[in-house]
């Protein structure tokens, strides 16, 4: 896997220069969407969970075109998710997994491949990145849309530019963007990503809560503490009504108890959808999962520090997003490719979220009758 801080500073300091060299060769781009394209191609490489915040807008890019071939340009380990969205006749991965070189090498063969056909529209989603500018100039389509940002220099390759507001939820980025595309979602374009029932036979019947004990290899200061996630679990099987599931990118061993389904390790992004169709609840940090949950309609529990609910939580009744606020919070820079700034020794705006805080938000969410357990309206389990 290439490391985040590898890929921001390239991005960064050989992103700037690349850019402003290349503009020298390239032509001003066509500012005027074309009325009828016939091939469309969308750029989205990273965060997983803003590829499934915009599924309602790709499946309206897909209506308002219908007769267009859309493809996706993105990263292997995102790559499953694109073709969740419902939208994409076709997704070509670059190898991010395998380290820089055979990146390199994939983006090499693409490039070419890409540019050869001649797309009528390109859509580059990424937040202010000069790689998907570069990217963008090097495909050559006849109009291209990107974000932009006052001071951020991207190299002028994108002919619609559509302003980045980090301060609003990204949603709210996405409606701009896609309003300057011509696309307008509606609620026809709601609905569950592609699911699968694979791996889930250990299920078996009756209503469960799922725990996210995933470690977050890429930032792992959003991940909340997993002594609290046992603390939770615990009064989960101390209720009586729910099972408790766990999941997490790898393998976590966990003695085997009555009503706990261990599927750690086991479960690629279909999967996922499969399980939250049918969760009661999803108890999480900030996390790709969170955003496939919401997708699916299960009611959410998520944890915030180093990212502001304000921008990245799920929206809803459905959901509770539990976020201390501290002073130095959110200390991560969607202007500089995510780059964490903590002051602290500590992620302690996520571990100072207490199990008991995340028992009592779930409880708002759970369906409180008598018949969940006869412990219940006393506070005794869930």
């Amino acid at each position: 896997m290439i490391p985040v801080a590898a890929a921001r500073f390239l991005d960064r300091y050989a992103g700037y220069p690349a850019c402003a060299l290349l503009s020298l060769f390239r032509a001003p781009p066509r500012g005027a969407l074309p009325e009828k394209p016939a091939r469309i191609l969308v750029l989205k490489f990273w965060e997983g969970g803003l590829i499934v915040m915009g599924a309602p807008w790709y499946r309206a890019l897909r209506r308002r075109y219908p007769g267009a071939r859309i493809d996706f340009l993105t990263l292997d380990v995102n790559a499953q998710l694109c073709g969740m969205l419902g939208a994409a006749d076709r997704v070509i991965p670059l190898r991010v997994s395998a380290g820089l070189p055979l990146f390199f090498l994939d983006l090499a063969r693409a490039l070419p491949a890409l540019r050869a056909e001649r797309y009528d529209l390109l859509l580059d989603l990424e937040f202010l990145s000069r790689f998907s500018a570069l990217v963008t100039a090097a495909v050559k389509p006849a109009c291209a849309a990107g974000f932009g940002r006052e001071g951020f220099y991207r190299g002028g390759f994108h002919g619609i530019t559509v302003p980045f507001e980090p301060a609003s939820h990204m949603t709210a980025n996405y409606e701009a963007f896609f309003r300057a595309a011509g696309v307008e979602a509606s609620g026809a374009d709601r609905g569950p990503l592609e699911a699968s029932s694979a791996g889930l036979e250990e299920l078996g019947e009756g209503p469960f809560i799922v725990l996210n004990y995933d470690r977050k290899d890429i930032m792992p200061e959003r991940a909340w503490p997993r002594e609290h996630y046992a603390a939770v679990l615990e009064q989960v099987l101390a209720g009586g009504r729910y099972r408790a599931v766990v999941i997490s990118q790898r393998r976590v061993e966990l003695p085997a108890r009555p009503r706990l389904v261990n599927l750690s390790g086991k479960l690629d992004y279909r999967g996922l959808a499969g399980l939250f169709s049918r969760a009661a609840l999803f108890v999480t940090h900030d996390s790709g999962p969170l955003h496939i949950a919401a997708a699916m309609g299960c009611p959410t529990v998520s944890i915030f520090g180093p990212e502001t609910p304000a921008g990245y939580a799920p929206l809803g009744p459905k959901h509770r997003a539990l976020y201390l606020g501290l002073p130095c919070s959110p200390c991560i820079d969607a202007l500089k490719g995510k780059e964490l700034n903590c002051v602290r020794e500590s992620n302690e705006c996520v571990t100072g979220v207490t199990p008991a805080m995340v028992i009592k938000a779930m409880e708002d969410l759970l369906p409180a009758r008598r018949s969940l357990d006869d412990r219940y309206e006393t506070g005794a389990g869930l």
